[in-house]
């Protein structure tokens, strides 16, 4: 069962290009939602928020960074049956330390949607963080 910290390489929907996904939160255990964001390649317009670096995790091979305006809300149970018909792969787990200094962009990136902050709130005051 997916959960905090686990990585996932699928495509943005309608796209082909795969992208690193990471959950961000425990999934609620009455709905299976969790928070998840993805990383891109550092540009120069990239929001700096939370850049991660090479040996930070096993796929960054260059600079990249949290895109936080592209955070989504997910149904855990639809990325463990994507998982298990193929249409997704798992990729390692995020590192405790990681994971806490990508929570703390949720808040802090100006390019986070309102409802993801909103959503963020509720998932830590229920000890879902």
């Amino acid at each position: 069962m997916a959960g905090l910290g686990d990585s996932f390489m699928l495509p943005k929907p309608g796209q082909e290009t795969e992208h690193l996904w990471v959950l961000i939160t425990k999934p609620d255990p009455a709905t299976h939602e969790a928070l998840m964001v993805n990383l891109t390649t550092q540009r120069p317009h990239s929001d700096r928020t939370t850049i991660l670096n090479v040996g930070e995790h096993p796929f960054v091979q260059k600079a990249s960074v949290i895109f936080y305006a592209d955070a989504r809300i997910v149904d855990t149970r639809l990325l463990d049956a994507a998982v298990q018909r193929g249409a997704c792969r798992m990729h390692a787990p995020f590192q405790p330390p990681v994971i806490t200094r990508i929570q703390a962009g949720i808040a802090t990136s100006p390019l986070t949607p309102r409802r993801i902050k909103t959503a963020y709130a509720a998932y830590t005051a229920a000890g879902l963080t």
